[in-house]
């Protein structure tokens, strides 16, 4: 019979650390997991993950003030499950848990979205309910004791089985481990914990009561956000053209932040374009407004519910209100989480602060919840481009960076904000940090042609894709420094001359062609369309830079009468972009 801990004798310290040594919960800091978990029932094995992230924001449960640890579970970056936990440490250094926030995401068979539950949500506030040790402020074997004490909804009692172990897992090797065994009279089966000194949680086993192992989960990274750059003089603004697919651009502390002024309303419209882009999912754009003097976010509504079907130089106009600043964010995997965005095309998406009920805001720490205008919430985690500060975005999961700004070399591009995205969270397993999954450009006016045109083939020419789409044909070699930042670099960085070169002719130069004609590429790795500039006796395409490596098992067709298709055998002049 487990004991429950007398929460009448602790004392607590408002703003006390949690600093007990095998739970240490430190704000900012950032635990992400991953395992793999099988249906007792079916057999089936599905890999999830989830992030633990310390925020700095506090709670207050029966007089005591809680730190906040938002937990959050992903299935192939889908969201199953957001948590906020409620811990707070005495003065004998027992970490106690005080409850949770629980929202569960359903899904039919088929991925589509169906509503959320609430199972397993519990506070100590509650009649009836009560506190428990997350971890005692010494490991001592013993009677069991509760973790915690919710009848008929949380009942979780732990004990202490081991100490002094050394556990090595794919993060690595660990000592001065212990093994904890939770359990629940609500459920069969075991937990089997092992937590190690500085660190925390850092394997698990689930077992049937057969002993089976069900589910395993592992620590694969460590992260700490909210750090402060002492020294923002020495930031850069990396360059569009220098986006490599697959790249990542490092130092993201010192990259220049989007300032929200940039983006700021005067009762006028902004304009949005699609500029390319190159990614594996099919993502969608949307827009809220954040109040400059309060911080207070407006509703969102989705510009483009998919980006893979969007056309490089699509633009949408949006009417920014006096006062108010325009905030872009991407939405993953638009045709994963069985979501209709096309409904939200003008408005009707709400951003609350789960933990408080109210309307999110610029200065909450942690990311919004989405919900619509009937309060339901949805599956839809808007990744910010403002917001960002040294490499952190608090109000994106996990507080990761999704976006940076960019500079280009294209005439007439001053007071045009240029933004990259990135679609994947910087705890994923699949993060690559290119930034280039999605590009757009905000401006005060339409773009001109000219200028959309060159900015086009500065990004690389082709539009965001889904899996099997085309991608783009990077730069080679180049590393992401700013057009003003040429003398800034960074270990494994080069300038490519002969890129610059290019960038700099085709910048500044004007041309005149015979025709135009739509063309059609299969190669292995999809099927890309564009548009080819003829004339008489060689061709440049726009839609698409042209290399060398087309014309190795890649077919080329141009419909219509201009009869273009013999040529792809001819050979490329030096720069790559024209073919005779």
């Amino acid at each position: 019979m487990a004991i429950l801990p007398d929460f009448g004798a602790a004392t607590f310290i408002p703003g006390a650390p949690i600093d007990n040594p095998y739970l240490p919960l430190i704000p900012g800091h950032v635990l992400s997991y991953k395992g793999e978990e099988t249906d007792p029932d079916t057999g089936e094995v599905t890999t999830e993950r989830n992030d633990l992230f310390t925020t700095s924001a506090t709670f207050e449960v029966r007089g005591v003030s809680t730190t906040v640890i938002r937990d959050t579970v992903y299935e192939d970056d889908v969201i199953l499950e957001d948590t906020f936990d409620w811990y707070a440490q005495d003065t004998e250094g027992n970490v106690w848990y005080f409850g949770e926030i629980v929202v569960n995401y359903e899904y039919d068979d088929d991925g589509n979205f169906i509503g959320v539950n609430h199972d397993g949500q519990w506070s100590a506030d509650d009649p009836g309910n009560q506190p428990g040790w997350a971890m005692k402020a010494t490991p001592e074997f013993g009677t069991a004791y509760y973790l915690e004490f919710a009848p008929g909804i949380a009942e979780d009692e732990s004990i202490l089985a081991e100490t002094g172990l050394s556990v090595k897992t794919p993060f690595g090797q660990f000592d001065d481990v212990i093994k904890i065994i939770d359990s629940s009279a609500l459920s069969t089966g075991a937990e089997f914990k092992y937590y190690a000194p500085g660190v925390g949680l850092i394997t698990e086993t689930a077992v049937a009561p057969d002993g089976t192992t069900t589910s395993t989960v592992d620590l694969y990274r460590q992260g700490v956000v909210g750090v402060p750059d002492p020294d923002d003089t020495d930031d850069v603004t990396p360059a569009l053209a220098k986006l490599q697919e697959g790249k990542e651009v490092k130092n993201l502390p010192d990259v220049r932040d989007l300032d929200a002024a940039d983006f700021a309303g005067t009762g006028t419209t902004k304009q949005v374009t699609v500029i390319g882009g190159s990614t594996d999912s099919a993502d969608a754009l949307g827009a809220y407004f954040v109040d400059a003097a309060t911080g207070a976010f407006s509703e969102a509504r989705i510009l483009v519910s998919n980006l893979s079907d969007a056309s490089n130089g699509d633009s949408v106009a949006v009417d920014v209100p006096e006062g108010q600043s325009l905030c872009l964010f991407l939405v993953r995997g638009v045709d994963e989480i069985g979501v209709d965005l096309e409904q939200f095309a003008d408005g009707g998406l709400q951003l609350k602060n789960l933990l408080t009920g109210a309307t999110a805001n610029a200065n909450d720490p942690f990311a919004p919840t989405v919900m619509d205008d009937a309060g339901n919430i949805l599956p839809i985690q808007p990744l910010s481009a403002l917001g960002a500060d040294d490499g952190t975005n608090l109000l994106n999961p996990a507080g990761s960076m999704q976006a940076i700004g960019l500079s280009s070399k294209v005439p007439g591009t001053a007071g045009i904000e240029i933004i990259g995205f990135e679609d994947r969270l910087n705890t994923s397993p699949d993060y690559d940090g290119d930034f280039n999954d999605a590009i757009v450009a905000v401006s005060d006016t339409p773009l001109p042609s000219e200028t959309l045109g060159q900015l086009v083939r500065e990004a690389g020419g082709a539009k965001p894709g889904a899996a099997g789409g085309s991608q783009p044909n990077g730069i080679s070699a180049g590393d992401l420094l700013a057009d003003d930042q040429a003398g800034y670099q960074t270990e494994g960085q080069v300038e490519d001359p002969v890129d610059d070169a290019i960038d700099d002719w085709l910048a500044s130069d004007t041309f005149q062609f015979a025709d135009i004609a739509l063309y059609e590429r299969t190669a292995e790795s999809g099927t890309s369309a564009g548009h080819l500039v003829v004339a008489e006796d060689w061709a440049f395409s726009f839609g698409e830079r042209i290399h060398d490596d087309w014309f190795s098992g890649t077919d080329l067709s141009v419909p219509g009468e201009v009869d273009v298709a013999a040529t792809g055998a001819a050979s490329l002049s030096a720069d790559g972009f024209f073919f005779t």
